[in-house]
């Protein structure tokens, strides 16, 4: 994605957003909001406080609401951290960056809370002076700043560094499907297929369409041996393509490795966008179309070349991978070769 712009409005969906930002805010006693790299909200404010409803819908407070969003998301890029501060107000607020390819996007905004201690020791990002207008609405509301939940900085340490894990998760989402949409765009404009992209493409579609691309290109090796992004995997993959007659579990492939079983389905499904157990399946499958093509051995012999228990499981497999039978595939690839 090195240099193309970034809009985390078109990448993320804020509907789906919004719900878990809500469930967040309620377990964690924190108002939440999403802003762009301007301090601007994208999303509605969750579990806002009173007392910051009324200054953010103040026509002149808000302005300064808005500078003081903006203010802590950049100091948050210049630390490359989740940034705790005091807004204007003397009211604790976080900023947790979303960083996409070296550009700021937005933030996570987080807080409306007060210390129980310390807390005049944090940096105020946007300070005012003697502001009237500020001093006269703080006296004039009391009652509601007094109502603000407070937090030790144990704990609302411990809060802002689950919403960084969670704004590195948006990130990795965000980029992968925007980067699967162009993708598959750019696909489709180097096929020979004029039909023009409909909007609303269905994500799922499109990421199992481009995975089986991927796995089908890695293949073309003079081994037929898929090559990994990652260093780390390819004595595990080596593993399955040298026993292909047979079927490796997890601790297996872990042994060779020298990673934890977990560790090494995490980065398996990284690899590949999918559980490896998916793409062993369609890994068994694909040996079984080039044998379909290049043999004529048959149903049961390749069943059991590829280690299948019974050949009924194997047709049934490469059906629910393929959409058609082994007979059949072999067949239309015969009819295919012969109109060549």
């Amino acid at each position: 994605m090195k240099g193309t712009q970034f809009d985390i409005e078109q990448v993320l969906d804020l509907t789906k957003w919004e719900k878990l930002q809500e469930s967040i805010a309620i377990a964690t006693h924190l108002a939440i909001i999403l802003v762009d790299y301007r301090g601007r909200p994208i999303t509605k404010h969750s579990q806002v406080q009173p007392f910051c409803q009324l200054a953010r819908n103040h026509p002149k407070l808000s302005a300064y609401c808005e500078k003081c969003d903006s203010r802590g998301g950049l100091e948050a890029v210049r630390t490359g951290q989740p940034f705790i501060y005091r807004c204007h107000f003397d009211i604790v607020d976080m900023a947790i960056p979303i960083i996409v390819d070296g550009h700021y996007a937005g933030a996570i905004m987080a807080g409306e809370i007060l210390l129980t201690e310390e807390q005049n020791d944090l940096e105020q990002v946007l300070q005012l002076g003697d502001q009237q207008l500020v001093t006269d609405f703080k006296q004039e509301h009391q009652d509601l700043i007094a109502r603000y939940p407070r937090f030790n900085r144990e704990d609302l340490n411990q809060s802002a560094e689950m919403l960084e894990k969670l704004s590195e998760y948006i990130i990795s989402e965000a980029i992968k499907k925007d980067y699967l949409i162009k993708a598959y765009k750019q696909t489709l404009r180097l096929s020979q297929h004029e039909k023009p992209l409909e909007e609303g493409l269905d994500l799922a579609f499109v990421q199992k369409d481009i995975q089986q691309s991927l796995l089908e290109s890695r293949l073309q090796t003079e081994d037929g041996v898929y090559q990994a992004t990652n260093r780390l995997l390819q004595p595990a993959i080596d593993l399955v393509f040298e026993n292909k007659g047979s079927h490796v579990d997890l601790p297996t492939l872990a042994s060779v490795t020298n990673l934890s079983p977990s560790h090494l389905s995490r980065l398996l499904k990284e690899e590949f966008g999918e559980p490896f157990s998916k793409i062993y399946g369609k890994l068994k499958v694909y040996w079984a179309e080039q044998l379909l093509e290049t043999t004529d051995w048959s149903i049961t012999e390749i069943s059991d070349e590829l280690g299948f228990v019974e050949p009924s499981y194997f047709v049934r497999s490469f059906k629910k991978i393929t959409g058609t039978t082994p007979l059949n595939y072999r067949k239309n690839t015969i009819e295919a070769n012969k109109r060549q």
